[in-house]
């Protein structure tokens, strides 16, 4: 490691329960001001056996001799992944988000497992873990975490709206170049509600947004979902499973079949909440005065065209483009970001926005396990 550089690797499995997303990455700083060089991207899919497993302890239903077996298991898993990262260009540290189970920030905890340990002794590499419990500490939600690396990666002076389309949905309200004046919130669901009215017929997701292109959306479903009081809240707001996991997603179905409407109908109407809350959200949050330059979009649901045509018609006349258009492959976003939180954290520097969790002060986040 050199005065300057940091090479990191940033480790992430999120809440849509599909596996592995991976980056090896250069933070460097010259004369104070940050920059990031991406190297490499590896997305490594759980088996279907592992993602029962993983989807059982994310909805409650795994006691605890399985949560702890789970703990190892995953902690393995990403030993793996970043040892294949460590051996091709070496790292100084790896930033692992590890999987959420529990995220109730309104009793002021999280949860995410995946035995950090393992990681730093197999690869010899400090691993920086538990990256949310020092900002709910203090007095924050814990999240979103992701909008300290969206400042880094894409603010450039003119304003521009970073979403991540994961489990969960979340935007970077990015007006100008100061990192004070970044907003960052949860907006509701992403893939997460589509993912379980997809597994409700075998498959794990809609894929290319196929289902929902042969359905419509039905208004009293639709509309009966966005009562939830989530959407009401004003940001900082952060969410998981327990406002839209499978009881929510069920809910959605359920009144689309009452209306006589289809599986594809339900992923449309499903497709349609994403996209209609995303939009909400960044009118509601949006400064008076401030014109969006674009909206650069990352996460999984970056490739489901049905859902960005559902969000560039809910957006209009904003832009929307994925985030691959500007160097960072939309699936790579996330994992990159927890890349560059280890390398701040390393380093001592703060590593979280206090106006975007809610917490009294910046800290920086990050349980460091030597190997």
């Amino acid at each position: 490691m050199s005065d300057a550089a940091v090479r990191a690797v940033g480790i992430m499995s999120g809440t849509s329960a599909d596996g592995i997303d991976a980056v090896s990455a250069t933070v460097s700083w010259t004369s104070g001001a940050p920059r990031v060089e991406l190297h490499e991207h590896r997305a490594v899919p759980f088996t279907a056996d592992l993602r029962e497993q993983v989807l059982r302890a994310v909805t409650g239903v795994a006691n605890v001799p399985e949560l702890a077996m789970l703990h190892g298991t995953l902690g393995d898993l990403y030993a793996e992944v970043a040892m294949g990262l460590v051996q091709g260009r070496g790292a100084d540290v790896i930033g692992l988000h590890g999987q959420t189970v529990a995220h109730l920030p309104a009793s002021r905890v999280t949860l995410q497992i995946g035995d950090a340990a393992r990681v730093a002794v197999r690869t010899a590499v400090p691993v920086v873990s538990d990256l949310r419990s020092a900002d709910i500490a203090a007095g924050g939600e814990g999240a979103p975490l992701t909008p300290f690396a969206d400042h880094v990666l894409f603010a450039d002076g003119a304003p521009r709206v970073v979403l991540n389309l994961g489990g969960i949905a979340n935007v970077t309200l990015l007006t100008d170049a100061k990192a004070d004046h970044v907003r960052g919130f949860d907006t509701g669901p992403g893939n997460m509600v589509l993912d379980t009215i997809a597994r409700t017929v075998g498959d794990r997701y809609d894929r290319d947004g196929a289902g929902a292109r042969r359905g419509r959306a039905v208004p009293e479903a639709l509309e009966a979902s966005l009562a939830h009081p989530f959407f009401a809240r004003r940001a900082p707001k952060s969410a998981g499973r327990e406002e839209f996991g499978g009881r929510f997603a069920l809910d959605l179905e359920r009144a689309v079949r009452e209306r006589g409407g289809s599986y594809e109908d339900a992923l449309a109407t499903a497709t349609e909440l994403t996209a209609r809350t995303v939009a909400h959200a960044i009118r509601e949050e949006t400064p008076r005065r401030v014109g969006w330059r674009d909206v650069l979009v990352g996460g999984g649901g970056a490739a489901n065209p049905a859902l960005m045509d559902a969000l560039r018609g809910a957006l209009a006349p904003i832009p929307v483009r994925p985030t691959d258009e500007l160097g960072v492959p939309a699936e790579a976003r996330e994992a990159l970001a927890f890349a560059i939180l280890a390398a701040y954290r390393l380093r001592g520097l703060p590593n979280t926005l206090p106006r975007c969790t809610g917490a009294s002060r910046a800290v920086s986040a990050g349980a460091i396990h030597a190997p």
